[in-house]
């Protein structure tokens, strides 16, 4: 609490970015999940840095307790939802994006700008945050990508990638 601002719910219904993910990570639902959201629809949208810096919040949040700890960035990369342009994948700048994400590389991921990555990746590339939060709470490790596929019937590219602190 003392290096961001946050906002609290009392009442949240899961959207597909988390359901779809945990369906297939946790089909029991037998793990407590801790929902978390950051801002990727619409102005004022966290700021990347920002992003960043939540997700070394949680790491020192998760790092005080007893429990083991999985965080997980749900979220695309460039696509355009909603719009004529959906099913529009930009792989090239998918593909910049995640290099970028595997050495967590923080300066390059948090410069980025909205303007940019509004023509580059669409008003969905906008969920980077998710991506740089992980990258965040993972600073100084790096990453391994085990899938990337575009796929337009989807309207994004379908990553898998892990960022561990330690073996699982």
């Amino acid at each position: 609490m003392a290096d961001v601002d946050l906002a609290y719910a009392e009442e949240w219904k899961f959207d597909h970015g988390i359901m779809v993910p945990l369906h297939f990570l946790l089909p029991e639902g037998d793990v407590p999940i801790i929902p978390v959201n950051i801002n990727c629809q619409g102005p004022p949208l966290t700021p990347l840095a920002r992003a960043y810096a939540f997700g070394r919040a949680l790491r020192k949040a998760c790092d005080a307790a007893v429990e083991r700890i999985a965080l997980i960035g749900t979220g695309g990369i460039s696509h355009w939802p909603a719009t004529p342009d959906s099913g529009k994948i930009n792989e090239a700048w998918d593909r910049e994006f995640l290099d970028r994400w595997l050495v967590n590389d923080r300066a390059a991921l948090t410069g980025y700008t909205d303007q940019e990555t509004w023509r580059d990746a669409g008003q969905g590339g906008f969920e980077i945050r998710t991506f740089i939060a992980v990258a965040g709470a993972a600073e100084g490790c790096t990453g391994e990508l085990y899938c990337y596929a575009p796929i337009p019937i989807f309207a994004v590219g379908c990553t898998v990638a892990r960022m561990s602190l330690r073996s699982l």
